[in-house]
């Protein structure tokens, strides 16, 4: 299959409207796309079948979004699943480790090279959604809104300690279990500031994951999101962790709203190209609204900023 970039499509964009593994794939041909990351919604069956028909139509699965394959029961229905690798009940915290070392070992046998992990929470109730609310109403930096970020950051690092452990502890887990199979686990940059780890936690994260084969996950949209809520700037993100870098979530944002195709809000994409590296596995992670013409119209402005472009060899792309 020609290639005129190497950006992978995330199925999470076409996975829960087309059910049989073949279809999907062939959208993401006609569009495009000879990469892709697998989402988090595909059973272990249909995570075969995908890997199978990549192979035959020479598309390559460039990266699994834990979990996945999804974790299932006996009757291989859709078990019960929380982003729990932070939680404080050992329960769930050992059925989450063992269900993304699950995913670890399917990215390595269909050769993708990362795996997006999601952290886990604080517990603490999110006071996100008041927030935008209240930007609506009186504005972004109104001392109501700064108010209220204040009250939110205070209560989330009353509540982060033991989560935070948790999380350290999961991680650590997951990264020695990846050790050897070729696959690097990406911590990723969460879109809830009461989610782990904080901008802040992701160094002391991936300090304690030292040796192992675990890096950092940008999110453009996340980092936006949380700026625009008043609790970071997006791209201190990248100067600190993009030495770390193992891939991109890319996409725009419109206000609090992501996941938009690139070209459909205000981010600075030029800003992100800065710290993308060969290595990069760069993902446009989309919603399942978001139209073709967009997807089309969006690729083109990110290879006109020479974002995505073709490497020379694709040992690394």
């Amino acid at each position: 299959m020609s290639e005129r970039h190497r950006f992978s499509l995330s199925t999470c964009w076409n996975g829960t409207r087309l059910s049989r593994p073949a279809d999907l794939l062939d959208e993401h041909a006609r569009l495009g796309f000879r990469r892709i990351e697998a989402y988090a919604l595909h059973t272990p069956a249909q995570l075969t079948e995908l890997g199978a028909l990549a192979r035959e139509r020479d598309m390559e699965i460039t990266s699994l979004h834990a979990p996945c394959p999804i974790a299932v029961d006996e009757r291989g229905n859709r078990a019960r699943w929380g982003d729990w690798l932070s939680s404080t009940n050992k329960t769930d915290r050992q059925f989450a480790v063992d269900t993304v070392k699950r995913t670890i070992d399917a990215a390595a046998e269909l050769g993708a090279r990362g795996i997006v992990v999601h952290l886990g929470t604080t517990s603490v109730w999110s006071k996100q959604r008041q927030i935008v609310d209240l930007i609506n109403r009186e504005g972004r930096n109104s001392p109501a809104h700064m108010q209220l970020v204040e009250q939110a950051v205070r209560e989330r690092e009353a509540n982060k300690g033991p989560h935070l452990e948790a999380g350290i502890l999961s991680i650590r887990a997951l990264g020695e279990h990846a050790v050897g199979t070729g696959v690097k686990l990406g911590v990723e940059a969460r879109d809830g500031y009461q989610e782990i780890p904080s901008l802040d936690e992701m160094g002391a994260v991936l300090d304690a994951c030292e040796g192992l084969p675990v890096g950092y996950w940008h999110d453009a949209g996340h980092g936006a999101k949380l700026e625009y809520c008043g609790f970071v700037e997006h791209e201190e993100y990248l100067r600190r962790y993009g030495d770390r870098l193992v891939g991109m979530h890319v996409h725009d944002t419109q206000a609090a709203r992501d996941h938009r195709a690139p070209g459909q809000g205000s981010t600075d994409f030029a800003m992100l190209n800065r710290y993308v590296r060969p290595d990069t596995i760069l993902t446009l992670e989309l919603h399942a609204d978001v139209l073709i013409e967009h997807i089309e119209w969006g690729v083109e402005m990110l290879l006109a900023l020479g974002m995505g472009t073709p490497l020379e060899s694709n040992t690394t792309a």
